[in-house]
C-alpha cells in the first residue's frame, strides 16, 4: 500500500513537472479547455447546420455575425486598454477571503473611477449599436432578394441580445485585468458548453435563424449571473472606494483608444469583410461556405493564443514593477508555446478537410475548397506571431501599431474587395495571405524589436 501511495505521488510529481514545461498553468488549462470544447462542438454545429439549413440560410446565419462584428466602431477598442490599465493598478491591490478589494487606496479609487467610466462608455455605445447596426444591417440584408428565409425578426432580436452582452463586455475585461484569469476561464469554459447545448437543441429543433438569438440569450444571461454571484462583493467594493484619485482620460485612455479604434475600424475591413463581399458578390450560399470555413480556421487561433492571452495581467503588473527579465522569459515562453501549437493545429486541420473531400463528405461540400483554405490556414499562424508582440507591447498600456495597423487594415480590405470580388474565395485568400506575410509580418516585427528597446531602456 505504501509503495502503491509513493508511486501515485510520483506520477502527479511528474504530471506536474510536464504541466509546467508545457506553460499549462490553470488559466491556460482551463482556456485551452474551452477552445477545445468549441473545437469539438463547433464541429458538432457544423455538423448540425449542414443537416437543417439550407445552404442560403447558413449563408445569412454567418452573415449575421459578420454584421455584428461592426460593434468595433461604436466600441472604439476600449476594452483592451481598460484590460492593460486594470492591471497596473491591480498590481497594488488584492482581492480578501470575503472577496472585497483591499490594498493602496489610491489604486482602488483610480480603478473605482475606470469602473465608472465605462459603465457610462458602453451604455451610450449600446444604444448606438442597436440602431447603427440594426438599421445598417437590416437594409444590407435586404439586398439579397431571398424573399423565401424569414430573417428580420431573428435579426432585431439578436442585435438587442448583442447590445446587451457589449454593455457586459468592459466588466469582465476589468476582471481580467484585476487577474481573475482562472475564474473568469472556468466561466467561459461553462458557458461554452451551455451555448452549444443550446444551439444544438434549435439546430434540431427547426429553429432556422433563431438559432443565433438562442445561443446570445444563453450567453447574457449567463454572464448576468456570473458576475452578481461570483463578484458582487467587488464591484461593491469599487462603489464604495470611489477617492479622490483618478485616471486621466485625456493622458493615460485616450492616446492609446484612438489609435487602437482607427486600427480597429480599418482592421474590419481587413478581417470580417470576406462573408459580406461574398455574400453580396457570389450570393447567400458562397458567403456560408466561406463562414464555415473561416469558423473551422479560425478555431486554431483561438486556442493558439491561450498562452499568452492568460499572461497579458501578469505581463502588465511585472511592467509596473519594472521587472523586464522575468517579462521577457514569460512571454518567449508562451509565445513559442503559442506558435507552436498553431502551426500543428493548422496542419491536422488541412489534412482533415483533404480527407473529408476525398471520401465526398456532405460536410466538405459547405466548406470552400482545400486551396483556400489551407491559405487561410498560412494566414493564421503568421498572424499568431503578429498577436503576440501586439500583446506584449500593448501590456505595456500604450499603442505602437497605429500607422501600421491603418495601412495593413486598407491594403488587406483593399486586395480583398478587388480579388474576392472578381475571383471569389480563393482571390480573397491568396490576396489576405500575401498582405500578411509580404507586408503586416515584417512591420509588426520590426516595430516590436525596436520599440521593446526603447520601454526597457536598453
Amino acid at each position: 500500500m505504501e509503495e502503491m501511495r509513493k508511486r501515485l505521488f510520483e506520477n502527479v510529481a511528474a504530471l506536474r513537472s510536464l504541466a509546467e514545461k508545457a506553460g499549462l498553468d490553470r488559466a491556460v488549462i482551463f482556456l485551452l479547455l474551452t477552445r477545445a470544447w468549441q473545437a469539438g462542438a463547433g464541429l458538432v454545429g457544423l455538423l448540425l447546420i449542414s443537416i437543417f439549413f439550407a445552404p442560403e440560410v447558413q449563408g445569412y446565419y454567418y452573415t449575421f455575425s459578420s454584421l455584428l462584428a461592426l460593434q468595433i466602431f461604436v466600441e472604439l477598442a476600449l476594452n483592451l486598454i481598460i484590460l492593460n490599465l486594470s492591471s497596473h493598478e491591480w498590481s497594488r491591490l488584492r482581492l480578501d477571503a470575503s472577496g472585497h478589494i483591499v490594498g493602496d487606496a489610491a489604486a482602488l479609487s483610480r480603478l473605482a473611477w475606470l469602473a465608472r467610466f465605462v459603465a457610462k462608455w458602453y451604455s451610450v455605445v449600446s444604444f448606438v449599436f442597436v440602431f447603427g447596426v440594426g438599421i445598417g444591417g437590416y437594409f444590407f440584408l435586404s439586398r439579397a432578394g431571398t424573399a423565401d428565409i424569414s430573417w428580420q425578426a431573428p435579426w432585431w432580436t439578436v442585435v438587442a441580445l448583442a447590445a446587451f452582452q457589449l454593455w457586459l463586455m468592459p466588466l469582465l475585461s476589468l476582471l481580467e485585468g484585476c487577474n481573475q484569469v482562472v475564474e473568469l476561464n472556468r466561466y467561459r469554459l461553462i458557458q461554452a458548453i451551455a451555448e452549444a447545448f443550446t444551439m444544438w437543441v434549435l439546430l434540431v429543433a427547426g429553429a432556422g435563424l433563431w438559432v443565433a438569438a438562442g445561443s446570445l440569450a444563453v450567453k447574457v444571461a449567463g454572464t448576468l449571473v456570473f458576475l452578481r454571484r461570483r463578484y458582487g462583493r467587488f464591484f461593491r467594493s469599487l462603489r464604495t472606494g470611489a477617492g479622490q484619485a483618478r485616471i486621466s482620460w485625456r493622458k493615460q485612455i485616450w492616446p492609446m483608444q484612438w489609435r487602437l479604434a482607427v486600427q480597429g475600424v480599418v482592421v474590419y475591413f481587413s478581417s470580417s469583410l470576406f462573408i459580406p463581399i461574398m455574400f453580396h458578390y457570389h450570393g447567400p450560399k458562397v458567403a456560408g461556405q466561406m463562414g464555415m470555413t473561416l469558423q473551422v480556421v479560425s478555431v486554431v487561433q483561438m486556442m493558439a493564443m491561450a498562452w499568452v492571452q492568460t499572461k497579458v495581467p501578469q505581463l502588465g503588473a511585472l511592467i509596473a514593477r519594472r521587472e523586464f527579465a522575468e517579462l521577457d522569459t514569460i512571454w518567449w515562453r508562451s509565445s513559442t508555446l503559442s506558435f507552436g501549437f498553431a502551426l500543428a493545429g493548422s496542419v491536422a486541420i488541412w489534412i482533415g478537410i483533404l480527407v473529408l473531400r476525398q471520401y465526398d463528405m456532405e460536410l466538405a461540400s459547405r466548406m470552400l475548397d482545400s486551396l483556400p483554405t489551407g491559405l487561410f490556414l498560412v494566414a493564421n499562424v503568421l498572424m499568431v506571431v503578429g498577436n503576440c508582440q501586439s500583446l506584449y507591447l500593448r501590456a505595456y498600456a500604450r499603442e505602437p501599431f497605429l500607422v501600421v495597423g491603418v495601412l495593413s487594415g486598407l491594403l488587406i480590405g483593399g486586395l480583398v474587395f478587388l480579388f474576392g470580388s472578381q475571383y471569389g474565395p480563393t482571390g480573397a485568400a491568396m490576396a489576405y495571405t500575401a498582405a500578411i506575410g509580404l507586408f503586416v509580418l515584417p512591420m509588426t516585427t520590426m516595430i516590436w524589436k525596436r520599440r521593446r528597446r526603447e520601454w526597457q531602456g536598453r
